[in-house]
């Protein structure tokens, strides 16, 4: 399966649901004062709030490996397993990053035309690339075709070209290996997770 709802499979590994067996992606609802534990020691995790539009990372050597919600959070939980020790580079800071903070960046060619973020960046992440992506209404996103990718519709509806066909996707929509999306007449908001390729190692 392809394509799968966050409704649709409460609680469960939307992810794997998806066909996207790389990764693993949750979405779950933090209550004040209730800590979120990120204690897998061997993987890198993202942590989208979807009701405060920010993303942190966290990977296995910082210190801090929780989070504790002052309100209540409607967050995605998304892991995939951390790079080799040696490719971390600097120590990392864990720190809330906003879109709204950052400069996106505009593309606009032919029908294509769109803002794009790179959150994942911007938070620190090593072993998997995010960005966030803002489809113009009515236009279309760059196609993706290589690397393995899962993709969350946040906001707005339209159409996705998977496998061949094109089914419409809404918010909560959860897409393995979306090769374009077209915005409806009120745009569309995608948060994109891709596996970053590892560099080579060394010839024999």
């Amino acid at each position: 399966m392809s394509l799968v709802h966050w409704d649709d499979a409460p609680e469960d590994d939307l992810a794997l649901a998806a066909g996207a067996g790389w990764a693993c992606l949750r979405r779950l609802v933090l209550t004040p004062g209730g800590p979120l534990h990120l204690d897998a020691d061997d993987r890198e995790t993202v942590v989208w709030t979807l009701d405060r539009d920010a993303v942190l990372v966290r990977r296995p050597g910082d210190v801090e490996r929780s989070i504790r919600a002052e309100g209540t959070l409607d967050v995605l939980v998304f892991a995939v397993d951390a790079p080799p020790a040696d490719h971390t580079g600097e120590a990392h800071s864990p720190g809330v990053v906003r879109p709204a903070s950052l400069e996106g960046e505009r593309v606009v060619d032919g029908q294509t035309a769109i803002v794009r973020y790179d959150v994942g960046s911007a938070a620190g992440a090593v072993g998997v690339g995010v960005e966030l992506v803002e489809v113009a209404p009515n236009r279309r996103s760059f196609p993706v075709l290589d690397l393995d990718q899962l993709s969350v519709v946040l906001r707005g509806s339209g159409q996705v070209v998977l496998d061949g066909a094109e089914p419409w996707v809404m918010r909560g929509s959860v897409v393995s290996q979306g090769e374009r999306f077209t915005a409806g007449p009120q745009g569309l908001r995608v948060l994109t997770f891709r596996e970053n390729p590892q560099p080579a190692g060394p010839s024999s």
